[in-house]
């Protein structure tokens, strides 16, 4: 498994888990997850890809992450499925091999 399927999984397991997980951890995988996606995005057009445009969907997990001590289980756990998702998507896109 490369480091991207490898974060993918964590997320999955961390939104089953939401409950479980601190304040700070949720923040944490939350923050990593957008980083991550920018990232490849960015490889994406560097490659000449063309690379979906969900910046918007970033934004709203940058806010949820910056109130996360308001926000409820649910919606950190959708977050970061969304996260997985893109990732996922950008990865295949970036024709990383598992």
């Amino acid at each position: 498994m490369t480091v991207t399927t490898d974060m993918i999984s964590e997320f999955v397991r961390a939104a089953n888990n939401v409950q479980r997980l601190a304040l700070g951890e949720r923040r944490r995988l939350l923050e990593r997850g957008v980083a991550a996606s920018g990232a490849l995005r960015g490889l994406l057009t560097k490659t000449g890809k063309v690379a979906p445009l969900d910046e918007a969907a970033e934004r709203v997990i940058e806010d949820i992450a910056e109130h996360i001590d308001e926000v409820p289980d649910e919606t950190v756990a959708k977050a970061l499925l969304a996260l997985a998702s893109q990732m996922r998507t950008l990865r295949i896109l970036n024709r990383e091999t598992a």
